[in-house]
């Protein structure tokens, strides 16, 4: 068996600069707590040269040099956490999240098991390279091991920069020369072993083992099998998410739309990213602003939350940009924003068979993009794809989104439609209709006067009188010739074009109106 480990060193730091790589190649330091018991959390290599160490005061970290400060961001190292986890099941579905060290902190590494994979990815040296690759691209610089065991990956990763493979049966040796600290002892521990001399992991493993459990107990026990490379175990392998989140806080908030949408492209890119990983796209957006409250003293955050449902999966960043952009010019939020949080909805990437003398049609996503543009222009509602109402008042409907399954496409690939069509008039054209026993004879609709061939009808209809808008109407289906013939008026009618019309009369205004033509 076959085990990789994926490393984040810096963990809490390395979450902020993801969000900020201008950080990258700065001193940074992550604060903790509320003034004045701010402390340093976390520091980077470059802050930790300048002198500064976890548990110093703003005050004591700031006389070290020039620092760049951010605050902790739990949520952000979430984030970082999860996009971890995906590097890992790009390579293999078995993906364990590391133990924490303390209840206050993400472990910032997960451990993998390849066994098998080298015949999808190839030799364990080009897999460790790709999770290191993966793990750059979502904005994380990670130490990657690979062992026979879980435990001595993880000690690699931890004490050995880059990328380490080590042998199987040479554990002991390999990681004799790594300090106490990379086996994740407590600093308690570390102490007690400092004072009996042994600094390296080679010295914790020349010692007796029953003399170790006899000081340390069983805990002393799993760390000097460690210090061997011996201490093996099975992995719980992880769920894959039901969704994905990447969030961000503000230094500063933000009450204008583009630097918003500067930070949704940061956030829609790592978050797209992400779904393609999995060979997913999304469906659902939600984007979860939280706003900055007029009253200081008010704890209770205000959210501006706004949803995309797309007709079909989609993974291009640029594209939910756009349609994010058309919707917050149309909604945006009332107040400054001071964090920002998306999630989505993971679905199937879209599939699709080109023909090869087919030209290409219109992509599906610019179709999304016109729609969104559209409604921003006529308004909400006015756009989308008509559905009855459960109503007997003609052309009762209502717009509901576009959405179009694959069972609908493929059923209207298949029929052909016969069936003669009713082009209505938005509004109706007001007409005047002579009657002859109670039978229409002949319309006149503007300026246009024509004689009615044949006729079908009455249809009368009424309903919704309980309510203040009661209808009722009476309804004719008349054959005229057509009113905008080409043939000259004085033709006999079998040698003029003709139309079929529709049309009714308001049974409360006693108004006639040509309702539409069938097509």
């Amino acid at each position: 068996m076959a085990f990789a480990c994926i490393f984040v060193p810096d963990f809490p730091v390395q979450a902020v600069i993801r969000r900020d790589p201008d950080l990258r190649n700065k001193p940074v330091a992550v604060l903790k707590g509320a003034p004045p018991l701010t402390k340093v959390f976390a520091a980077n290599q470059a802050a930790r040269a300048l002198g500064v160490e976890m548990g110093m005061t703003k005050l004591q970290a700031e006389a070290c040099g020039a620092l760049e400060w951010r605050w902790r961001s739990p949520s952000q190292e979430a984030t970082a956490q999860a996009a971890l986890l995906d590097c890992a099941w790009t390579i293999s579905p078995r993906a364990e999240e590391g133990q924490k060290e303390s209840d206050d902190e993400l472990p910032g590494n997960v451990i993998l098991d390849i066994a098998g994979c080298e015949k999808l990815f190839g030799s364990p040296e080009k897999i460790a390279n790709d999770l290191r690759r993966l793990a750059a691209e979502v904005g994380l610089e990670a130490n990657i091991g690979i062992a026979a065991n879980p435990e001595a990956a993880i000690c690699a990763a931890r004490g050995f920069t880059g990328v380490t493979l080590i042998p199987s049966g040479r554990e002991a040796v390999c990681l004799g020369a790594l300090p106490l600290s990379s086996l994740g002892i407590p600093s308690e521990l570390l102490e007690t072993l400092d004072r009996w001399g042994i600094h390296s992991c080679a010295e914790l493993a020349a010692l007796p083992e029953i003399a170790v459990i006899e000081r340390l107990g069983q805990e002393g026990q799993r760390w000097h099998r460690l210090s061997r490379g011996t201490d093996s175990r099975p992995i719980i392998p992880k769920e894959s998410p039901a969704q994905f989140e990447e969030c961000m806080e503000l230094d500063f908030p933000v009450d204008l739309l583009e630097p918003l949408l500067f930070v949704l492209n940061r956030l829609l890119d790592q978050l797209c990213l992400r779904l393609r990983m999995h060979v997913l796209a999304t469906s659902e957006v939600k984007v979860s602003l939280t706003l900055q409250p007029d009253d200081l003293r008010d704890k209770q955050p205000l959210l501006h939350i706004r949803t995309l449902r797309l007709p079909m999966p989609v993974s291009q960043s640029k594209v939910l940009l756009k349609l994010l952009q058309l919707d917050l010019q149309v909604h945006p939020p009332n107040a400054p924003v001071i964090s920002v949080n998306l999630s989505a909805i993971p679905a199937r990437s879209r599939t699709r068979q080109l023909g090869l003398f087919l030209p290409l049609s219109p992509e599906p996503e610019a179709l999304e993009i016109t729609l969104a543009r559209l409604q921003n222009t006529v308004g909400e509602g006015r756009v989308g794809s008509p559905a009855l109402l459960d109503s007997h008042k003609t052309h009762a409907f209502q717009q509901n989104r576009f959405v179009l399954s694959e069972a609908s496409i493929k059923s209207l690939s298949s029929q052909r439609l016969t069936k003669a069509a009713l082009r209505i008039y938005r509004p109706p054209l007001a007409a005047d209709v002579q009657l002859q026993e109670k039978h229409p004879v002949s319309i006149s609709c503007g300026k246009v006067r024509k004689p009615i061939l044949a006729f079908a009808g009455p249809t009368k209809t009424t309903g919704e009188w309980w309510s203040e808008t009661p209808w009722a109407r009476e309804e004719w289906d008349v054959l005229v010739p057509a009113l905008h013939s080409k043939v000259r008026s004085d033709a006999p009618a079998k040698e003029a074009e003709q139309a079929l019309y529709r049309i009714y009369k308001d049974l409360h205004s006693k108004q006639w109106f040509v309702e539409g033509i069938y097509d």
